[in-house]
């Protein structure tokens, strides 16, 4: 029997001998939608069931998202999208109004705090969000 130190290793095995072997197992990876959930953008990452093959995952299509999770999906989404363009764009109120949209950070003043320390824990390698300022806030 092969140990593996951690769960990683083990998924990242298992992931590498089915590719390699080309044995079409279903796993859950993160791919690229391109339709494999029917209502959300074809660009968006999901987590969804693949075929893994020698030529890559291939997401198995699941229909549209059920109404119970659909909302909560969508927001998420939202949110990783605002996170994205403002990192891109070095927008700070818009890092602070996408982190408002996760359900996990409770208040606006949670979502300031946040953003200002992980700016500036990552300064080095958030450039965009400090040209042409003394201080991000």
């Amino acid at each position: 029997m092969v140990h593996f130190g951690n769960r990683n290793q083990f998924s990242y095995h298992i992931t590498y001998r089915t590719l390699y072997h080309d044995t079409g197992d279903i796993q859950y990876v993160n791919v690229r939608n391109n339709g494999a959930i029917l209502d959300l953008p074809a660009d968006s990452a999901v987590e969804v069931a693949c075929r893994i093959t020698a030529d890559g995952p291939k997401p198995l299509a699941t229909g549209e998202l059920k109404v119970s999770i659909s909302g909560y999906v969508h927001m998420i989404k939202a949110f990783e999208r605002m996170t994205i363009e403002a990192a891109v764009k070095g927008d700070r109120n818009l890092a602070v109004a996408a982190l408002n949209l996760n359900p996990l950070c409770p208040s606006d003043e949670l979502a300031n705090i946040v953003v200002d320390e992980l700016l500036e824990a990552h300064k080095e390698y958030l450039p965009q969000f400090f040209k042409n300022q003394t201080s991000f806030r």
